[in-house]
């Protein structure tokens, strides 16, 4: 290993000091205007980097010795993660609202609604056959001749949210907690204040905490995660077996490449090693896995579709996907990358990246950090070529399922810091760090998700109080007003929600056939959203004006609507 001896307490804040700069300089380059990624730069990650600085700052200043860190025993490890399953729980609903402000969101907790019902696809009415795109079927299966919806994610997320319910992110949140404590007491066994640090870590990150409060697969892969490393790091057959069926159901969560990117790189080990027999065993394992797995959106995808004869349209399979992806990347790529490791720094535990990135020096040589290491480069390589621009998420939402693996990192850098004379310092520089984590940068961390997620869900409740059946509403009418096109599976909420640019006259001639009730959701619903983002009024009922008459004509009934 190399020496930590020469690595001060300056360094974390270095990281932060320079992360500040880059992140004010880009600022000026990038309009927050631009889209959702330099909106987080401008109104969150700057003011958030700005702000560790100078904790970090402060909490460096003439740091005294500490003997050692608390031992937590089994029953505190279950009772910290019990109070974090709840803690998130809680959020979902004070500091988000109980609101799925993204599409991906949206899409699980739609897909949980199905497969509670016992079905696996949602059927359509025959009305909306024709019209589906009006309901809004981004991120849905693509169909020439639609029968039913469902989103084209894999679906294994949203099942554990029809099991569970609204509780599925906390309790992965608290079962990561748990298999990372699993993970370090197997790798460090000897060392309880490792397992104290790791936790201490997990706890103290903001993405880990806000993200655990929401509807993504996030939480999930990295819970899957470190409990397939926990399993896999056991070593015997039995174990293997188990970790494989935990690897099936990571590859299902929602995007099939997350988990393989992160269990590849530790896999190697095996061949390392020469365990050629566990090697085999995993190879056809994970063989059998992505066979199922990429065979599952074509399934899928025959089920929505009403004709059978239809040819299978780009978009359904993985690899046409791909292409398209491809085909439509965005050339500031390597900027969006930049930011999004802007964002990953701003939401962490302050001392974490720090800590990772000397146990990533030290630790050269060591099989099982350079698997750990390696998930992290396969994975931001994978991103940066694929999908740089990341949109939603608290930190960097792709790389969630590797925080373990940073944390990890981190320990053993802690490690190689307990050989030096200023251990107990960094003792006492973790502590201040953590407590001003917990009562400075989580808190506003937490004010910054609330305000995000608080004005969508007010205008969106302004939409359900509305005494109409029908509720047309333009995507670009205010920013993020497309994400408030959601509709449930059975379509049994009222009003239906409608996407004004999807209308067409045949469409409007159908709905307005048995002489429904409409209202054109206008500039007072949709303020909230435009005084989030400081933007200038909406310009909804200026568009409304225009269509008003032709729902009439075809025979709605137009039904005022002020909140």
């Amino acid at each position: 290993m190399t020496s930590a001896a020469g690595e001060s307490f300056s360094a974390p804040l270095r990281l932060f000091a320079i992360a500040t700069l880059v992140a004010f300089v880009l600022s000026l380059a990038f309009s927050q205007a631009a889209n959702i990624t330099t909106f987080y730069l401008h109104r969150q990650d700057r003011w958030l980097l700005l702000l560790g600085t100078a904790i970090l700052l402060l909490c460096g200043w003439r740091l005294p010795a500490r003997a050692g860190l608390p031992t937590l025993s089994a029953k505190a490890v279950f009772a910290c993660t019990g109070l974090l399953l709840l803690l998130t729980f809680i959020g979902h609903y004070l500091v988000l609202s109980g609101y799925d402000r993204s599409r991906d969101e949206q899409m699980a907790s739609f897909d949980a609604v199905v497969f509670a019902s016992g079905h696996l696809v949602a059927q359509l009415p025959a009305l909306w056959r024709d019209h589906a795109e009006v309901l809004n079927v981004s991120f849905m299966y693509p169909a020439d001749s639609r029968g039913a919806w469902i989103s084209s994610y894999l679906p294994l997320n949203a099942g554990l949210r029809a099991a569970f319910g609204a509780i599925t992110g906390p309790l992965m949140t608290a079962l990561g907690a748990i298999a990372l404590w699993g993970c370090v007491r197997r790798i460090w066994p000897q060392d309880k204040e490792a397992a104290t640090l790791a936790l201490i870590l997990y706890a103290g990150s903001a993405q880990i905490l806000v993200t655990g409060m929401t509807s993504y697969a996030m939480p999930a892969h990295l819970a899957l995660n470190l409990s397939w490393l926990w399993l896999f790091l056991r070593g015997s057959w039995k174990w293997d077996l188990a970790a494989l069926l935990v690897g099936f159901i990571a590859v299902g969560l929602h995007q099939p490449i997350m988990h393989p990117l992160f269990a590849a790189p530790v896999l190697i080990t095996l061949v390392r090693d020469r365990a050629w027999r566990r090697a085999a065993l995993y190879f056809i394992g994970y063989a059998v896995i992505g066979a199922f797995w990429l065979w599952w959106p074509s399934f899928a995808w025959g089920l929505v579709q009403a004709d059978p004869s239809a040819l299978r349209p780009a978009g359904v399979d993985f690899m046409t996907r791909t292409i398209e992806v491809l085909k439509h990347r965005d050339s500031g790529g390597l900027a969006y990358m930049l930011l999004n490791f802007l964002r990953l720094i701003a939401w962490q535990h302050l001392l974490l990246l720090p800590l990772m990135l000397i146990g990533a020096r030290v630790t050269r040589g060591n099989a099982l950090a350079g698997g750990l290491v390696g998930g992290i480069i396969l994975t931001v390589f994978a991103m940066a070529v694929l999908l740089p621009y990341q949109g939603h998420g608290f930190g960097y939402r792709y790389v969630h399922g590797l925080i373990g693996n940073a944390i990890l990192l981190a320990v053993f850098g802690w490690r190689a810091l307990a050989q030096t004379e200023v251990f107990g310092q960094w003792r006492s520089f973790l502590v201040r760090t953590t407590i001003a984590g917990a009562f400075i940068m989580i808190p506003v961390q937490g004010w910054m998700a609330y305000a995000f997620y608080a004005a969508p869900a007010q205008a969106s409740q302004r939409i359900d109080k509305i005494d109409a059946d029908y509720a047309v509403i333009g995507a670009g009418d205010a920013r993020d007003a497309y994400d408030l096109v959601y509709n449930p599976p059975s379509l049994n909420r009222r009003p239906i929600r409608l996407l004004r640019e999807a209308l067409t006259a045949k469409a409007v001639q159908d709905i307005c056939a048995g002489g429904p009730t409409v209202t054109f959701v206008g500039n007072t619903t949709l303020q909230p959203l435009a005084d989030f983002y400081r933007t200038s009024s909406p310009t909804a009922d200026a568009a409304n004006a225009r269509i008003t008459a032709h729902f009439g004509k075809a025979g709605c009934r137009i039904v005022e609507f002020k909140p």
